[in-house]
């Protein structure tokens, strides 16, 4: 019993370091070779193939980070979850003067283009919203949520 188990260990491990070293392997050397240069101190980095676009969701100062990049290995977009008061003071403002009572989740820190911009869900009563807000304040609805 216990050789037959160790063996199924085995082929587990075997099967397991299979598939990772696969998902590795489909991910283009330019991208790997980017992403490496771009975040030295990444950790745990999980890739997946979407379309045109590689993403990558890692660790970076403890912080989860997700990233795309195209097929010329550029990077393209990159987002993080931040908290309510890591947002700029101006979006703050905003916030609570546009959507004050409502209640806030899911922010997520963009740059994409050389622009960063903040998207943040807002709850209030009966309706929902995505928000996508600028690092002046300016904020806009992206989608009602129903």
């Amino acid at each position: 019993m216990k050789k037959t188990f160790s063996v199924l260990l085995v082929f587990l491990i075997i099967g397991i370091s299979a598939v990772m070293a696969s998902e590795r392997a489909e991910v283009d050397p330019k991208i790997l070779s980017a992403f490496q240069k771009e975040f030295s101190f990444a950790k745990n980095a999980k890739w997946e193939i979407k379309g045109h676009l590689t993403q990558v969701i890692f660790l970076l100062n403890d912080q989860g980070v997700m990233a795309w990049y195209n097929s010329d290995a550029e990077l393209v977009t990159t987002a993080r979850n931040i908290l309510y008061n890591q947002l700029p003071i101006s979006v703050i403002r905003a916030l609570e003067k546009e959507y004050a009572g409502a209640d806030l989740s899911g922010i997520t820190e963009v740059n994409r283009n050389n622009e960063t911009y903040y998207q943040i869900r807002a709850d209030e009563k009966s309706k929902k919203f995505l928000l996508k807000a600028s690092p002046s304040g300016n904020i806009i609805v992206l989608k009602k949520i129903k």
